[in-house]
């Protein structure tokens, strides 16, 4: 969850920062709680591919969940049919939809 207990020195919500980590790189980064993959591959220095502009409408930005699919937001019904489509609705994620809340490690594709 974003918001953890309230802070007895502030009075004010600590803010949790997820951690995402991207296999096969081997870096991390914390980001803002609600971020999308697609923005937290970025924060970490790794450019996902993405050819229709994060509209969900192709799968050029899937990746592998290897720990966290809790921490996500659940998929959308574009996100759903297109992943259907091409066989990965059960493995994959589209980083562009995908929204983190907690801590998670991806598995991004290698292109040749």
């Amino acid at each position: 969850m974003c918001y953890s207990r309230i802070n007895k020195v502030s009075h004010l919500p600590s803010i949790h920062m997820p951690k995402i980590k991207i296999l096969p790189d081997k870096r991390s980064s914390y980001v803002v709680c609600g971020t999308t993959l697609l923005q937290a591959t970025l924060t970490a220095g790794i450019e996902l591919p993405q050819s229709c502009g994060g509209n969900a409408s192709c799968t050029t930005c899937r990746v592998f969940i290897r720990e966290g699919e809790p921490a996500l937001s659940p998929p959308s019904l574009a996100e759903r049919e297109v992943l259907a489509e091409v066989g990965l609705l059960c493995t994959h994620r589209l980083a562009c939809q995908a929204r983190l809340f907690g801590d998670v490690v991806i598995e991004r594709p290698v292109w040749g």
